[in-house]
């Protein structure tokens, strides 16, 4: 099983990250990995789902035909390539959501 593909969470701190199907297990499992000196504040939000941004049917549409990339026609691979550029869009959009705006 791959966490990561099946996780709903993400934990990162600096270049670390970890995953899991909760926030606190995704945090439980970066701290595993962490010295006692960090200090690179820790970030966690949701992970394979859905939002304004990227909706729950393009996110559900992109695991199911990353789930199979082996076997994909020309039109899903084709489809694949579309989803996995508005996902990053969808990162940059998010990104700029939280950047404030200088006046």
């Amino acid at each position: 099983m791959n966490d990561q593909e099946n996780a709903k969470f993400r934990a990162t701190t600096g270049p670390k990250e970890a995953f899991g199907t909760t926030p606190q297990e995704a945090l439980n499992v970066l701290m595993q990995h962490l010295s006692g000196d960090a200090f690179s504040p820790i970030v966690i939000w949701p992970y394979n789902l859905g939002d304004a941004y990227f909706t729950d049917v393009q996110q559900t549409r992109l695991q199911e035909l990353k789930s199979h990339r082996e076997t994909l026609t020309a039109e899903e691979r084709a489809e694949l390539e579309g989803l996995i550029e508005a996902s990053f869009d969808a990162t940059i959009s998010r990104t700029k959501a939280l950047t404030p705006v200088k006046t």
